[in-house]
């Protein structure tokens, strides 16, 4: 919280971070990804939500692909795995690479990007703290 009758703004942090336990079943489903997600990835420098935006990122990558999409509606998941699935997937891994490379170099090269893209962000996150009040 920044108090502004101080000399100068201090961020205070909130009350009882990290301590959260899953509550309901999306949580817990949330925690059942990111375990997996911690063995597939060497995880450094990632944190849990690192990987699990990359997750849906290529996710909503392959279901943009009508007929993999279709192939999964219809069949077993052992039966759509055999599908077009796993192209799909290499597919959307290096789509999603170019694209974010891309992007990266638009804000990289253009400070007038980068400060309306710093701007958007920065919204965002001031919206998601609305909500959570």
């Amino acid at each position: 919280m920044l108090k502004e009758n101080t000399a100068e703004y201090k961020l205070e942090p909130g009350e009882a971070l990290g301590t959260a336990k899953p509550q309901d079943k999306k949580e817990e489903y949330l925690s059942q990804i990111i375990n997996r997600l911690n063995e597939v990835f060497v995880t450094d420098q990632l944190t849990d939500k690192d990987m699990v935006n990359y997750a849906y990122t290529i996710r909503y990558k392959v279901g943009e692909n009508i007929l993999v999409m279709k192939q999964i509606e219809n069949n077993s998941p052992e039966q759509a795995l055999l599908g077009d699935f796993s192209k799909a997937i290499d597919d959307a891994i290096m789509d999603c690479s170019e694209a974010h490379q891309n992007q990266m170099m638009q804000l990289l090269g253009d400070p007038s990007k980068a400060a309306n893209f710093a701007r958007i962000v920065f919204d965002l996150l001031v919206q998601g703290q609305a909500r959570n009040r």
